[in-house]
């Protein structure tokens, strides 16, 4: 403001109190503390934005500690199958991390290693599902960030129009679970990058210079590497597995200590053995036929069991090579049960041919 029209303005202000004064004296205390109560007004609005733009005073700690995400353990079993020691220390730490919810760190940070279709990234959908329903996690595939100036579109660019992919989604809802997919395949530099956001702190957006709070987040990682030398330590206690595993990343995914260090746990997610992939199985021809109005009954998740071990791919590539697999053997099938109006099918074993068959069932009466 020019300091011109400021001396005019105080002028043009001092002229009408003292023609207040003159003419009603008794208003002059009110017309004081009206100035007052605006200039305390005033201040603490200042003093509100600053926060904000520091991203403080976003996070409501004290609703976090009071959620109570051990209630949903159980649930998250039902759905993440053959993960039961995974799904249980991930839950117990995020409980204890809700907590102690406070400013200047996360809820939690995992790092889930295992080879590939073991329900990795299902996990951690699941877990963003039982503590906020009504929010999507947001997914970040760290295979696109391989250049090191990838690290401009995580954290956004300096005088640039759009914020980061990580911190503009934070900026717009603080309570979010974090998925950093495939981690092991970005440049080393973004993963510096990453630091402050796994210790939980601030790290300001660079495009709109608003300050990220990671507070009110709980962060997954995802990596393929270093699964066999891991399998190998699981039998160890926490503590020696959690500083072996360490070691073993640092060899096998080329990960530096201090990267490391960041994640509240080392997660081994190892392959699924034949009748968790059953149940799985079951799940997922359930849910697709439900869909299509028809209910699914079967005759034994252990003779799908048997069906999966004897197919190889499954050992090789888990939930995901079943998924398709199972595309496949449905489709037809799925038309004949819509041909001939069957609200239900079963499913089966063929022995004669060590495969799992869908097979239509009776008309319900």
């Amino acid at each position: 403001m020019h300091p011109l029209f400021i001396m005019m303005a105080v002028v043009a202000l001092g002229g009408a109190l003292l023609s207040v004064k003159q003419r009603a004296p008794e208003a002059l205390p009110w017309i004081f503390a009206i100035a007052a109560l605006g200039m305390i007004y005033r201040f603490w609005s200042v003093q509100r934005d600053d926060a904000a733009a520091r991203g403080e005073g976003l996070i409501d700690h004290e609703v976090l500690r009071k959620m109570r995400l051990r209630d949903y353990g159980s649930w998250i079993k039902e759905n993440v199958r053959g993960q039961d020691a995974a799904v249980d220390l991930i839950v117990h730490s995020i409980q204890r991390g809700l907590e102690l919810a406070r400013p200047g760190r996360s809820l939690g940070s995992f790092l889930l290693v295992g080879p590939t279709g073991t329900g990795k990234t299902f996990l951690a959908q699941m877990t963003a599902m039982a503590l906020w329903p009504e929010k999507e996690p947001v997914i970040l595939r760290m295979n696109q960030f391989k250049d090191p100036y990838d690290l401009q579109a995580l954290l956004g660019a300096t005088g640039g129009a759009e914020t980061g992919s990580l911190t503009g989604a934070l900026l717009e809802d603080p309570y979010r679970v974090v998925l950093l997919d495939e981690i092991d395949k970005c440049h080393p530099d973004v993963l510096h990058g990453l630091f402050e956001a796994l210790d939980g702190g601030h790290i300001r957006d660079k495009a709109s210079s608003k300050m990220v709070d990671f507070s009110g987040c709980v962060f997954f990682a995802t990596c393929n590497s270093g699964a066999e030398r891991l399998r190998a330590l699981k039998a160890a206690d926490s503590a020696t597995f959690a500083a072996r595993a360490r070691d073993a990343l640092i060899k096998d995914a080329g990960f530096e200590k201090a990267f490391l260090a960041r994640f509240s746990e080392i997660v081994l997610m190892d392959a699924l053995a034949p009748i968790h992939i059953a149940e799985i199985a079951c799940l997922q021809i359930a849910k697709q036929w439900r869909e299509q109005g028809i209910e699914v009954s079967y005759l034994s998740p252990e003779l799908l069991a048997r069906a999966v071990a004897l197919n190889a791919e499954f050992g090789e590539y888990g939930v995901r090579q079943l998924a398709r697999c199972l595309r496949r053997l449905m489709d037809p099938l799925l038309d004949e049960a819509r041909k001939k109006g069957s609200s239900a099918v079963s499913l089966g074993f063929d022995p004669s041919t060590g495969g799992a068959t869908l097979m239509l069932a009776a008309e319900r009466r």
